[in-house]
């Protein structure tokens, strides 16, 4: 097997600090997360407590969005202070140096982290209500400037589904950064082939639209279709695929196979599909009886598809929480 098949380019991923990586929130706290501690060897880190870097200290009397003379604004309510300029001069001092994003994990529900559900207040009274919801300002500004990542909070990845599809869309991200570093037309159609099952799961219409780009009739320059591919390539990752779209593709995986197999194979695994489209067994379940069968046949096309191994075997947790069920995945795209 090709070294490109056993490795996997680690993601650049924003995480907040206080997840993980620094007892930095607000009561001088680190929040545990077995998932993204799990990550960490895979990744590139890229961490950052806004609240703490703009001077609040840790641990610090919180700070809570509020409604004050027309628009939202960060603030403390022991000390009677805003600090909403503080913290966009903080985010356009530290944004731009970030460099480039395969995703993010934001602290869920933070004033300045939080990237969805974070509670907005009538006031700047102590006693005033909440009227609303919407994203702290780090998370906001950090979303504007990368609108196309995939983003998530650590409660979310408590979701085996949301988990696994966030864990899929930042390492497929990761492998296209490095295809682009190469920059030749070779690495993008190499990239596109070992993804040509994958995106057929989430979207075979931008899979066709790709695959128009890397074919390349007009002979653009290299630089132009890597352009116009990462453009596109968020696109794959906008849905959690159907089971069904899922169904088709370990179809079209079996058609690899299925004259060589025996009869009882065969309605084994059309066996395997029945149940997994309704839902009373994982994916695995039928991708382990289609890797079986690539190593018996030798069957290299199939072997090289990430489809099998969008990311590092040893992140694969079943555990799932139930929460975030009824939430639908996406990226901001």
């Amino acid at each position: 097997m090709s070294t490109a098949q056993n490795r996997f380019p680690k993601p650049r991923v924003f995480i907040s600090r206080c997840i993980e990586f620094d007892a930095c929130r607000w009561n001088g706290a680190m929040i545990g997360c077995d998932f993204v501690r799990a990550l960490k060897p895979f990744i590139e880190p890229v961490t950052r407590c806004p609240e703490a870097e703009i001077g609040l200290g840790v641990p610090r009397n919180p700070v809570r969005i509020v409604r004050h003379q027309g628009r939202l604004e960060l603030y403390q309510i022991a000390s009677g202070k805003f600090y909403t300029d503080s913290m966009l001069a903080y985010c356009s001092a530290q944004i731009p140096e970030l460099g480039e994003l395969d995703g993010a994990i934001f602290k869920e529900k933070s004033p300045s982290c939080g990237e969805r559900e974070v509670k907005i207040y009538t006031s700047a009274d102590p006693l005033a209500a909440q009227n609303g919801k919407g994203r702290g300002f780090w998370a906001d500004e950090l979303i504007s400037a990368y609108p196309d990542i995939p983003e998530e909070n650590e409660g979310r990845l408590n979701n085996f589904t949301i988990r696994e599809h966030f864990y899929t869309a930042i390492f497929t991200r990761s492998a296209f950064r490095e295809a682009k570093n190469l920059g030749t037309m070779k690495a993008l159609v190499e990239f596109h082939s070992r993804n040509k099952l994958l995106f057929m799961a989430y979207n075979q219409a931008v899979m066709r639209d790709l695959g128009r780009l890397v074919a390349n009739h007009e002979q653009r320059p290299a630089s132009e279709v890597f352009a116009a591919y990462q453009n596109l390539l968020p696109r794959i990752f906008q849905r959690i695929p159907r089971r069904g779209s899922m169904v088709n593709v370990l179809l079209h995986a079996f058609g690899y196979f299925s004259k060589q197999l025996e009869g009882r194979e065969r309605a084994h695994f059309l066996e395997l599909l029945e149940s997994y489209q309704s839902g009373r067994i994982p994916l695995s379940a039928c991708q382990t009886v289609l890797q079986s069968w690539i190593e018996r046949f030798d069957q290299e096309y199939l072997r090289s598809q990430s489809f099998f191994k969008p990311y590092p075997p040893d992140l694969i947790d079943i555990t799932d929480s139930g929460k975030g069920v009824g939430s639908q995945w996406t990226t901001n795209a």
